[in-house]
């Protein structure tokens, strides 16, 4: 199909970028433009952006970028939030990647007129500047207010997920040339909640907020975390690191120091031969070093725990007793 040079310069654009352009309302009901919502329409001649492209997987609402970047010009007031807002940031789900339904959500002020765009959730919540951020060209929410807005939602939004994005967005990413600074801190979540007063989702994000730790690399070391706790095992610290001095001294996902264990989680990057290759050796470091180790899958998440519990208790009764062999 030809260029056409007179429509905007943009995948998808709304019937006000057209106007603007001084060119009449019928020019989106020729046969190079598709309409894909009321007053949103796309051009036939260029392509459109992926999420691939863009570092992301597929969000669950399945809605593209350049949709979504003309769904905000067709209302300057709204800004993409809750679990759209999360996809954006990359917050770990619920377990099974489940969602509370497949819509764009967006916040917009109290009192302004309702978007009434098929597929598009609204919510009304107060929305303060330093609460709105832009990610990929797209107004959003900020890390800090999405998670709070997380909290508001419910199922499938229980506690251990609330603790599991916040561990994500607290922790510092590992990189080949070392670990990153955090996305946020736990104090900074905490002073997000100071300008909204008494909100729904509050009292969660309280009691989760106090569940947060630094160091987890993944939602499957929080909940381990958390059940350990729960099983009243006490608070393991996260990526210890027995030699500070040595360069390539391993992280321990997980460590006891009362009975010097090691909890490692092999997802699924550890099935490789390459892999179990290195965590051999990791093994055999922590051995050296007086240290056991104790491998975690994803059969023990199924089983609640279990044998890890059990295996915590076996090897503290074992180094009370002397014998650690």
């Amino acid at each position: 199909m030809p260029f056409a040079p007179d429509l905007p310069l943009v995948p998808v654009f709304t019937t006000r970028d057209v106007l603007e352009r001084g060119l009449p309302p019928s020019r989106v009901r020729r046969s190079d433009v598709l309409r894909l919502a009321r007053g949103i329409h796309r051009r036939r001649d260029m392509p459109l952006r992926t999420w691939e492209s863009a570092g992301l997987p597929p969000p669950h609402h399945g809605v593209g970028l350049d949709l979504l970047t003309a769904l905000l010009r067709s209302r300057s007031d709204a800004v993409l939030s809750h679990e759209t807002a999360a996809h954006l940031h990359g917050l770990p789900l619920p377990p099974g990647g489940a969602t509370r339904r497949a819509a764009v959500e967006i916040t917009l002020h109290r009192g302004t007129a309702r978007a009434r765009i098929p597929g598009v959730m609204e919510h009304r919540r107060p929305l303060p500047a330093g609460h709105v951020t832009s990610v990929l060209g797209l107004r959003v929410t900020t890390p800090e207010r999405t998670w709070l807005d997380l909290c508001s939602i419910g199922h499938p939004w229980d506690e251990a997920s609330l603790v599991s994005a916040g561990d994500h967005l607290v922790r510092h990413p590992w990189s080949p040339s070392g670990r990153r600074p955090p996305v946020t801190t736990v104090t900074a979540l905490h002073e997000a909640m100071r300008p909204l007063g008494r909100f729904v989702g509050r009292p969660q994000a309280t009691a989760a907020l106090e569940r947060v730790r630094v160091g987890a690399d993944s939602p499957q070391e929080t909940r381990l975390r958390l059940a350990l706790v729960e099983a009243g095992l006490g608070e393991p610290t996260l990526q210890h690191v027995l030699d500070p001095g040595r360069r390539d001294a391993p992280e321990a996902d997980l460590w006891f120091e009362d009975c010097r264990l090691v909890l490692q989680y092999d997802g699924e990057l550890h099935r490789s031969a390459e892999q179990h290759a290195r965590d051999a050796r990791r093994d055999q470091y922590y051995a050296e070093r007086g240290q056991m180790t104790l491998h975690v899958t994803g059969r023990d998440v199924g089983e609640g725990y279990a044998r890890v519990i059990e295996a915590v208790l076996r090897r503290r009764a074992q180094v009370s007793n002397g014998w650690d062999a």
